[in-house]
């Protein structure tokens, strides 16, 4: 079984590129499914009906979101039906706490989980509220976003589920880290996958209006970056606990 995990998908753009580009991906590196993490697609936050039909037509199978889950209004129509899920540790919200479809014969369930250290975000603990969710899911292989801030955070997190999950991705901070490994005899892992978004930006964002809010300290609205498209993300052959990066650049 192999997954390609793509990581936050920021902006119209990237999302375009990975329309026109993932059936060559997949057959490149012969990947049976695609996951991808959703949460930046509208505009930089946010995912509209639209664009979660145009991922399903590319053929992604499901799709983590994050703290900019509920930044639209739109996805309050669509998401308990979505092949997505929202963050688990924010019970009371709209959504899958997790979603489990079927390759062949096997059961593959993606989870989505926030961090809580520099992310301001009110929510679960996200160790217990795994821990409660792996007491009820039976599954052939089991997938983990953990969207957090903190490198600490999701080292810990990692350890502490080390052989009782498949695979836990990093996600959030768009910028993708070197330290994929196997923890333990089963758990594939990364701290961060990075981003699908514009190359030559800050985080996806436009440079100067970011450089003029660190230089002036005033907000202005976020403006996704224009130009080149990287994808960032990793490739999980499950069955022989192997963990790659995959990172692609498009001028389009």
């Amino acid at each position: 079984m192999r997954i390609l995990f793509l990581g936050d998908i920021v902006g119209e753009n990237a999302l375009n590129c990975i329309t026109k580009n993932i059936a060559a991906i997949k057959k490149e590196n012969n990947i049976n499914i695609v996951l991808a993490n959703a949460e930046n697609v509208c505009n930089g936050k946010g995912l509209n009906k639209k664009e979660y039909i145009e991922l399903q037509k590319a053929g992604i199978s499901a799709l983590s979101m994050g703290n900019h889950t509920y930044s639209k209004n739109n996805i309050f129509e669509f998401i308990n039906d979505a092949n997505l899920v929202k963050p688990a540790n924010m019970p009371l919200a709209p959504g899958k706490n997790y979603l489990t479809f079927k390759y062949n014969t096997q059961t593959i369930t993606l989870i989505s989980l926030l961090g809580r250290i520099f992310t301001n975000q009110i929510v679960d603990c996200p160790f217990k509220t795994l821990d409660n969710l792996l007491n009820e899911i039976k599954s052939d292989y089991i997938i983990v976003d953990f969207h957090a801030e903190a490198t600490s955070e999701k080292q810990a997190f990692a350890y502490y589920f080390k052989d009782r999950v498949d695979a836990i991705i990093g996600t959030h901070t768009h910028v993708q880290t070197a330290d994929e490994r196997l923890i333990g005899e089963r758990t594939l892992y990364i701290t961060d996958v990075g981003m699908c978004g514009p190359y030559n930006s800050v985080i996806g964002e436009n440079i100067d209006l970011i450089l003029d809010r660190f230089l002036t300290g005033v907000y202005k609205p976020m403006q996704v970056a224009a130009g080149p498209i990287i994808l960032n993300g990793v490739i999980l052959d499950l069955d022989k606990k192997q963990i790659r990066r995959f990172n692609k650049l498009y001028n389009e």
